[in-house]
C-alpha cells in the first residue's frame, strides 16, 4: 500500500480523501494586462469571490499595499510610472494557509526621440545601377520586440522590418534597406516610420514618429533623344543641313563632333564639305556616339526634275491643241 497526497493507492484504487481544493483561481485582475506611456499614471483592481481569507494586498516598487483585512477588492494605483522592469503582484492569504498571487502583466513604452535616415559610407548623388544601403536610425525606443519599422518612396510602401529580441529598457535601433537607382529615381524621397504596436490594449492608432524625407540624386549618362538608326543624309551643294546629336543625361551632357569641342548638340556642317560626322555625347558617368554620313546629291537631280516639268507642260499644251482641232471640225453647234 503506497500513501498518496489525499489519499491511498490500494490494490490499484485510487481512493481520495478530501483536503483542501480550490474549484477556481481565487485572483481576478481588471484589466488583465496594461500597457502604459512612460511617466503616465496606472490604476488596475484585484478582487476575489472567495471568502474563505484572511486579507489581500499587492507587492510592487511602486504602489504596493499591504494585508487589507475584511475587503474583496484591492487597487494597485501609480501616478507617474517610470520603473522599466516593475512587476506589481496581487495576493490573497487563504485561511488554510496559502497565499495565491498573479503577476500583472506591465508594458510599459516609450516613442523614440528621433528618427532620421541617411545613406551608409557614401555622399552626394548617386549613379544609376550602383548599391547603395539606407539606414534607419531611431534613438531610444522601447520595447524593441513591438517595433514595426516601415520604408517608403514617395507614397509607395517597400519593406516592413519587425524585431524578436525581447527588450524592456529604452535604446537605439537601427533598420536598413538596399536600393539600386535608376533615372526615373532621380528626385525620389525615401522615409522611414517607426511604429509601435502594443496590441489591443495600446493606443490606436498606433504610436509612430516619421523621418524628415531624404532627396536622392542619381547621375547616369547621356542617352540620345533621337534613334541612332537612318543617320545617311543628302545634301546639294548650297544647302545648310543639322546635324541632331541631343541627348539626355545627368550631368547635362557635352558634345564633341570629330576632334573638335562644340559644347552644342545641334551642328551645321560646311556644305561643301560632305563627308562622316562623328558625335559623342559624355558626362562623368558615360559616352555614347552616332554617326552621320552626308552625301551630296547627283547634279542630274535637279535636270531630271526640269525635265519632268517641261514634259508636263509639253503634254498639256498637245490636250488644249486637239481639243482645239476637234472643236472646230464639230463645228460651232457641238456641245464640245
Amino acid at each position: 500500500m503506497v500513501k498518496g497526497l489525499y489519499g491511498f493507492l490500494t490494490l490499484g484504487v485510487l481512493v481520495f480523501t478530501g483536503g483542501p481544493t480550490h474549484a477556481s483561481f481565487p485572483l481576478e485582475l481588471n484589466p488583465p494586462r496594461v500597457v502604459v506611456r512612460y511617466g503616465d499614471s496606472v490604476s488596475v483592481t484585484c478582487s476575489t469571490s472567495s471568502t474563505d481569507y484572511e486579507g489581500m494586498g499587492w507587492e510592487a516598487t511602486f504602489g504596493g499595499k499591504s494585508l487589507e483585512q475584511d475587503v474583496n477588492v484591492v487597487t494597485w494605483t501609480v501616478e507617474n510610472l517610470t520603473d522599466w522592469t516593475i512587476e506589481p503582484k496581487c495576493y490573497i492569504n487563504l485561511n488554510d494557509g496559502e497565499q495565491p498571487s498573479i503577476v500583472l502583466p506591465v508594458i510599459l513604452y516609450k516613442t523614440p526621440d528621433r528618427v532620421s535616415i541617411s545613406v551608409l559610407s557614401h555622399s552626394g548623388p548617386m549613379v544609376e545601377g550602383t548599391q547603395y544601403q539606407l539606414q534607419c536610425d531611431i534613438q531610444n525606443i522601447t520595447p524593441r520586440q513591438n517595433l514595426v519599422v516601415k520604408w517608403y518612396k514617395g507614397n509607395k510602401l517597400l519593406d516592413i522590418v519587425t524585431y524578436s529580441n525581447v527588450s524592456k529598457r529604452p535604446e537605439d535601433v537601427s533598420a536598413t534597406l538596399m536600393i539600386s537607382p535608376n533615372r526615373n529615381d532621380d528626385g525620389a524621397q525615401y522615409r522611414c516610420i517607426s511604429e509601435l504596436d502594443l496590441g489591443p490594449e495600446g493606443p490606436q492608432p498606433h504610436p509612430t514618429v516619421t523621418s524628415e524625407p531624404l532627396k536622392i540624386n542619381v547621375h547616369y549618362p547621356p542617352t540620345f533623344s533621337r534613334p541612332e538608326a537612318e543617320n545617311h543624309l543628302d545634301i546639294r551643294v548650297g544647302e545648310e543641313i543639322t546635324l541632331n546629336c541631343t541627348a539626355t543625361g545627368r550631368p547635362t551632357p557635352k558634345y564633341r563632333w570629330q576632334s573638335s569641342d562644340f559644347q552644342e548638340a545641334l551642328f551645321t556642317p560646311p556644305s561643301e564639305v560632305p563627308g562622316t560626322y562623328t558625335c559623342t555625347a559624355y558626362n562623368q558617368i558615360g559616352e555614347i556616339s552616332k554617326t552621320f554620313t552626308v552625301n551630296p546629291k547627283p547634279k542630274g537631280d535637279r535636270t531630271k526634275f526640269w525635265v519632268i516639268i517641261g514634259f508636263g507642260l509639253g503634254l498639256a499644251i498637245v490636250v488644249v491643241i486637239v481639243y482645239a482641232v476637234v472643236k472646230y471640225r464639230a463645228g460651232p453647234n457641238s456641245i464640245i
